[in-house]
């Protein structure tokens, strides 16, 4: 992974320049690689807009396989309610700028960035859909039961992805769907250990207190 220090830090993977190569050989001239940048472009500068307006800015910026990753920093800690606000500003972007694309018979950055909107509203953490549903249940119930509940609906819709993957591996020779299954299913299981060595580290707080 190599990092460049400025004001704020990126990583770039080696993941995320293997998809460009197969985004570039996937375009066919079509112009799937420089709209998709597009859309992608739009949904992380909403983030930051969101983020700026409630006094956060950025720490980090990792380009992985399956796209960009925004780290903020903020003086005073968000609620649960701005965090949800600054996860759901993006994939709005998305789809605003794809019902503007359709207006403007540019139907290529519509379906892409109508796809990526609602891709992104998936309840998977990290995914913006699985931030925003954190919240929820944090707020509604304890952090153990949020990250229990989490666990299991991430888990099930990421076999889910898995597979439907696979179909679409084998009918069309398209690895996209699943190496993003795959890095979710991967990102699923830090998530469930994360939460799992949490609880432990509370309850061994409890029993020494």
């Amino acid at each position: 992974m190599w990092i460049l220090r400025h004001k704020a830090r990126l990583e770039v993977s080696p993941g995320f320049l293997l998809m460009l190569g197969i985004l570039f050989w996937l375009d066919e001239g079509v112009g799937l690689l420089f709209w998709g940048l597009v859309a992608c472009l739009i949904h992380e500068l909403s983030h930051v807009v969101m983020s700026i307006l409630f006094g956060g800015r950025v720490t980090q910026l990792s380009l992985t396989a399956v796209g960009a990753e925004l780290t903020f920093f903020y003086r005073t800690p968000l609620s649960y309610s701005r965090d949800s606000a600054v996860a759901l500003a993006g994939p709005a972007a998305n789809l605003i700028a794809g019902g503007i694309a359709l207006l403007l018979d540019c139907y290529l950055l519509a379906a892409l960035s109508l796809g990526i909107g609602a891709f992104n509203l998936l309840p998977i953490q990290p995914m913006d859909g699985g931030r925003v549903l954190y919240n929820l249940l944090s707020e509604l119930l304890d952090q153990d039961w949020a990250e229990r509940i989490m666990t299991a609906v991430a888990g099930c819709l990421v076999g889910l992805l898995v597979g439907v993957g696979v179909i679409v591996t084998v009918q069309y020779a398209n690895v996209t769907l699943l190496f993003t299954a795959l890095w979710l299913l991967l990102k699923t299981f830090q998530q469930g250990r994360a939460g799992e060595s949490l609880v432990l580290r509370e309850e061994q707080n409890e029993r020494e207190s």
